[in-house]
């Protein structure tokens, strides 16, 4: 089958139109499609030994998604995770390809038919109320840099806000006098409202001040020491670092993969043992499904280990009484 180079101007209109025009998505979502794209076109011309320009559709087939991803688990080490949302990325770039091209409609099938692989569930890694304490305390606040990482620590762990929400946080989201409050724009462009605690609206306010900002800005409420916008890498290499210092004190913390998105995760399981119902939890971290949410029911420590001290013990099989239940029995037999 003969299919016309229009690959280019395919993937072009795909991010440039479909994705955040048609669709919506955030521009963070259309850059994580972008990477798998780009991933999938440099693996692919790399096997055809040729250069990316002269690819053509016909040359990524579900033999090549198959080898690309067979390519990250072994040879990047992702997880089937990674796996997994890289194959979904593709899959929606060939069903946007077979409903604008009805003639390369057959070859997109095949694509779509290469299957999700089974993932197991990792566990959620998520900090006890002494190693969050512990990385506050690590950070240095006499220095205007360290009041600012303290400042964005304790706003994550009050919200429980996702690291591209942080992000692209504006001042003029924050309101800092009573009620405080903060208007996160979440996922699939949702906006929700999270309460600020006092001290963090304190931290808020003299960060404000510091930078010379009012709660009308439209500049990030959190950047970097170059006086930049912070980013996912730039927010995972503080985190690391507090955590490093923190684990001299905390030795716990050295037995744990923390990650920006713990916080998250640490700020649920905190409502959970304090309390709080599992649909304010869901409205708290702008879930849509409160499946999604019920998850930290089920691998909260605390209340397991609380369960566990006050179960009462199975008796003895061997010592409890057992009697013959003839008419079981017999109802058993005429089944």
């Amino acid at each position: 089958m003969k299919i016309d180079n229009k690959l280019s101007s395919y993937i072009h209109d795909f991010l440039q139109e479909y994705l955040p025009l048609q669709k919506g998505f955030s521009r963070h979502t259309v850059l994580s499609y972008r990477d798998t794209i780009k991933l999938f076109l440099t693996f692919s011309a790399d096997r055809q030994k040729k250069s990316v320009t002269n690819l053509t559709v016909a040359d990524l087939g579900a033999a090549m998604v198959v080898d690309f991803l067979d390519h990250l688990e072994k040879k990047r080490e992702n997880s089937r995770q990674t796996r997994n949302i890289r194959l979904a990325c593709l899959h929606s770039l060939f069903r946007y390809l077979a409903r604008h091209d009805p003639l390369i409609f057959d070859h997109c099938q095949r694509v779509l038919a290469v299957p999700f692989k089974r993932a197991q569930s990792s566990a959620v890694e998520y900090l006890e109320r002494d190693e969050i304490k512990a990385i506050f305390q690590a950070v240095d606040r006499s220095t205007l840099d360290g009041c600012r990482y303290y400042t964005l620590f304790h706003f994550m762990y009050n919200t429980g806000a996702r690291v591209a929400e942080v992000i692209d946080l504006p001042a003029r989201a924050l309101q800092l006098e009573r009620p405080f409050q903060v208007r996160i724009l979440g996922k699939g462009a949702k906006e929700r409202l999270c309460p600020l605690w006092p001290d963090t609206a304190k931290l808020l306010r003299a960060l404000l001040k510091q930078r010379g900002l009012d709660t009308q800005a439209a500049d990030p409420v959190f950047i970097n020491h170059r006086g930049q916008p912070l980013t996912r890498h730039g927010i995972r290499y503080l985190l690391n670092k507090y955590v490093l210092l923190a684990s001299k004190d905390c030795p716990t913390l050295r037995g744990k993969h923390i990650h920006p998105h713990s916080i998250r995760h640490t700020t649920a399981m905190h409502l959970l043992q304090s309390g709080v119902d599992i649909n304010t939890i869901r409205a708290w971290l702008g879930h849509t499904n409160l499946e999604t949410t019920n998850r930290y029911a089920e691998i909260n420590l605390e209340m397991k280990r609380e369960v566990l001290n006050n179960y009462l013990p199975i008796p003895n099989p061997a010592k409890r009484p057992w009697k013959q239940n003839p008419d079981l029995l017999q109802w058993l037999e005429s089944l």
